[in-house]
């Protein structure tokens, strides 16, 4: 009987003849393996977890720089645009010498035209009679001698009456012929050009007129008056002497 409860306690003691005991560990550490599995799993997986229980994962900020995109232009796709700078005014230093606007081209000169310098009468308030020119755009010529008489004798424009310009040359007064010899126009005009009734100062300032608006020409010192291709002695019955080349020099 001693030796068979000795037997007994030497199988029960033995390892290998417990399975049960075997079997319970075996079974518990698989069981932490697999949840351990699965927790490594769903931790790896946010967008199952968050599937499963939706506004319980806190959302993550995204640190990252965002991605740029780049849209090409038609016609040069994959070309990105150059970007536009701004350069403003630049600043003028205290040394630097101020910008000039640009020059504009005189508004009476213009293609295909010429400018002539016309002679006028100007009388100041306490009746003083004095000579002042006007520039005007006149047609370009072959003759811009004649075409700046003739300009003179259409009389001062609206425009230019306001510089309190005017004319004494006869109303009706007209250049027949013009031409240049050693250096004296003879001027050729209408039998209108004879009378003027303001006189002996109308006289003088229809002749001075004409003279300085010829001799405003390179060619011209003096000026030769003709009426009606004939020379004559005077203007007008009292009349004032121009029998002769008149100059600036002779008023």
């Amino acid at each position: 009987m001693s030796v068979s409860r000795q037997k007994k306690k030497l199988n029960d003691s033995n390892p290998r003849r417990n399975p049960s005991g075997l079997d319970k560990t075996t079974l518990f550490l698989s069981i932490a393996a697999v949840l351990l599995l699965i927790l490594v799993v769903l931790f790896l997986n946010r967008n199952f977890v968050e599937s499963l229980f939706p506004g319980n994962i806190p959302a993550v900020e995204n640190t990252s720089s965002p991605e740029i995109e780049r849209i090409a232009n038609d016609g040069a796709q994959g070309k990105p645009e150059e970007p536009i700078v701004n350069l403003g005014v630049p600043e003028q230093t205290a040394d630097a010498p101020p910008l000039k606007p640009p020059e504009e081209t005189p508004k009476d000169v213009t293609e295909g035209n010429a400018t002539a310098r016309l002679f006028f009468i100007r009388v100041s308030d306490e009746g003083k009679i004095s000579i002042k020119s006007v520039l005007r755009p006149v047609p370009a010529s072959g003759s811009p001698l004649t075409t700046s008489i003739r300009a003179l004798l259409d009389g001062p424009r609206p425009n230019e009456l306001s510089n309190d310009v005017l004319s004494l040359i006869p109303e009706g007064s007209k250049l027949i012929g013009a031409r240049i010899e050693d250096s004296v126009a003879f001027l050729d005009f209408n039998e209108q050009f004879r009378f003027n009734a303001l006189g002996i100062e109308g006289y003088k300032s229809q002749v001075e007129q004409i003279v300085y608006t010829a001799t405003e020409f390179s060619t011209v010192r003096k000026v030769q008056f003709l009426v009606e291709g004939q020379r004559i002695e005077y203007l007008g019955g009292e009349g004032f002497w121009v029998g002769g080349p008149l100059g600036r020099e002779d008023f």
